[in-house]
């Protein structure tokens, strides 16, 4: 027994030496703290009205298919966002002006479209995304079309470069990131 014991506090101190010597991970990724926990990421849907030219984004599904009925169905879904505020994420406020829709990032923004018509959507709960490409995040381009005034919103460059080329829209800004439908990356 005697000759066990050394063995065994020698066992005990290699282990803990060499959990010491374990290498820190690679600090290039983001931790859930400051990215958000993306298991809590939620789709972003795409709907439109053709009657009324009009695309709308909601994180809601009873919205959503409210939405489906009254003429704006679902083109698809955009990306992932968060329906809960953390630290490195902000609202994506939406606002409204007759069938217009018109999100943004910007509170200067926000106050600048409520301060000439447009209202501050509050039906459905707000969303947020990342203001700044981290965390795995994609770009959210914001396009607009002058002739029916219908602003559009897509994650996808392809799909961007296809509203400028044949369907007139103008490119406006990156609107904020948010998660891509793939996001194993932020896992």
């Amino acid at each position: 027994m005697t000759g066990i014991t050394p063995l065994v506090f020698l066992s005990l101190w290699v282990s803990l030496a060499c959990a010491l010597f374990i290498p820190a991970p690679v600090m290039e990724r983001q931790s859930n703290e400051t990215c958000g926990d993306p298991l809590e990421a939620v789709p972003y849907y795409r709907t439109y009205s053709s009657s009324k030219a009009s695309h709308a984004l909601t994180a809601d599904v009873p919205a959503l298919n409210t939405g489906i009925v009254d003429g704006y169905p679902l083109q698809g879904v955009v990306g992932l966002v968060f329906v809960t505020q953390a630290a490195s994420i902000v609202p994506f406020y939406r606002l409204q002006s007759g069938s217009h829709r018109f999100y943004t990032i910007s509170t200067t923004e926000r106050d600048n479209a409520i301060a000439s018509g447009y209202v501050l959507y509050t039906a459905e709960p707000v969303v947020y995304i990342y203001p700044t490409q981290i965390c795995g995040s994609v770009p959210l381009y914001r396009l607009y079309k002058p002739a029916v005034q219908d602003t559009v919103y897509t994650a996808s460059e392809s799909e961007r470069l296809e509203f400028i080329s044949s369907q007139g829209y103008e490119d406006v800004e990156i609107a904020g990131y948010l998660l891509p439908l793939d996001n194993t990356q932020c896992t």
